[in-house]
C-alpha cells in the first residue's frame, strides 16, 4: 500500500494521460475477466475521453508524479429522477495505491462535479460478488435499489437487430442467471 501523509490530489485526465488511461483500462478489464482487451488503445483513449464529441469523462488520483486510479463517468438523463445523473463506467486504483484514500477522493471529486452541474444523482454497477467494494461504496453513502444490469451485445444484439419485427429470438426464462 502506498503511505501518504496527504490524500492524493485530483484533476481532470487530459490528452497526454491517454497512455496511462489504456493502461489502467485494460487492467480493470482483466481484473474483471474481460479477456479481449486489444481495442483498448492509447488512441481508443484519446477519441473516448478527449475528441470533440468524446461520451466520457475521466478523473485521475496522482500523488506527485505517480498516477494512482481513475475514474470515467459520463452524464445521462433519468425519467424518474426528472433530471440529469452521472454514470460511474469505471473506477480504477492500481494495487498499490489501494487503502491509500485513493477511491473515495476520486468519488468526492466527482460528487462535487455533480453538485456544481446541479445534479442529485451518482449511479454505478458493481458486481453483486464483490462484497468488499460494494462495502466501500455502501461506506460513502451508496445504496443498492435492488434493480440489476440487464445488457444484450455482440452476437446477440446483432442477432435481435436482424431478426424480423414481432418474432421471438431466443427462449424466454424467468430463471435468475
Amino acid at each position: 500500500m502506498l503511505q501518504s501523509q496527504t490524500h492524493p490530489s485530483v484533476r481532470p485526465a487530459v490528452p497526454a494521460d491517454a497512455d496511462c488511461l489504456a493502461r489502467m483500462i485494460r487492467a480493470l478489464a482483466r481484473y474483471e475477466g474481460k479477456e479481449d482487451v486489444d481495442h483498448i488503445t492509447a488512441r481508443a483513449v484519446e477519441s473516448w475521453f478527449f475528441d470533440a464529441d468524446a461520451p466520457c469523462n475521466a478523473l485521475l488520483a496522482e500523488s506527485g508524479d505517480s498516477i494512482l486510479g481513475y475514474l470515467a463517468w459520463y452524464p445521462v438523463f433519468s425519467l424518474f429522477k426528472g433530471g440529469r445523473v452521472l454514470l460511474v463506467e469505471n473506477l480504477w486504483v492500481e494495487e498499490a495505491a489501494r487503502g491509500s484514500g485513493t477511491g473515495r477522493v476520486l468519488v468526492q471529486a466527482l460528487a462535487r462535479e455533480a453538485q456544481t452541474r446541479r445534479i442529485d444523482r451518482i449511479e454505478l454497477n458493481v458486481r453483486r460478488d464483490n462484497e468488499q467494494t460494494r462495502g466501500f461504496y455502501r461506506g460513502l453513502g451508496f445504496s443498492y435499489p435492488g434493480e440489476e444490469v440487464c445488457r444484450i451485445e455482440d452476437e446477440a444484439l446483432a442477432r435481435l437487430a436482424r431478426s424480423p419485427e414481432g418474432t421471438r429470438v431466443g427462449k424466454i426464462s424467468t430463471a435468475p442467471r
